[in-house]
């Protein structure tokens, strides 16, 4: 999948962008509209960004979760070298592993939720001048030039800002 950026000033033409790519066929899950003007998008009836697109939730737990897991590994190995190695099973082994993870995970998770999601560190600075990221998902080639095309040809007002290859939520 990849991700297509685009950025306009305001929200009033989100409305307009949004009913026209719909009509094209590209379903409402692929639009993602993010604003510092709340009311604006709320006003203009689009789907917009949650949580997770807006802040770096899923990343920041990825990696919480795999340096938690490595700590655990090497704390369940401390624990089996140390005198309670002969009494630790494998399955207590896991335990600790997992009990880590989550930790990590978790607190990923917390620091993700304070800072911006990484793919859209870029407009930041746009966003805070007022205009409006507009995230289209196209899952194969076609619909990626479809889109474009259709962008560049009825939606002037709409800059485009870039992709990203091979879209992930959490890396």
């Amino acid at each position: 999948m990849k991700r297509l950026y685009y950025l306009f000033k305001g929200t009033q033409f989100a409305r307009a962008i949004s009913n026209d790519l719909k009509d094209a066929g590209i379903d409402e899950g692929q639009l993602h509209f993010l604003s510092n003007d709340q009311a604006g998008l709320q006003t203009a009836h689009v789907h917009k960004a949650d949580i997770f697109e807006e802040r770096d939730i899923p990343h920041r737990g990825t990696w919480g979760a795999i340096i938690g897991l490595g700590a655990g590994i090497l704390f369940a190995a401390y624990l089996l070298t140390s005198e309670l190695g002969p009494h630790l099973t494998f399955s207590i082994f896991v335990l600790v592993c997992l009990l880590f993870m989550l930790l990590g995970a978790w607190a990923g998770g917390f620091i993700g939720i304070s800072s911006k999601n990484h793919h859209i560190s870029r407009f930041e600075s746009a966003l805070e001048e007022g205009d409006t990221l507009l995230m289209l998902d196209a899952y194969n080639d076609t619909e990626e030039t479809a889109l474009k095309q259709l962008m560049h040809t009825r939606h002037m007002e709409a800059s485009y800002e870039g992709e990203d290859d091979n879209y992930r939520v959490f890396f």
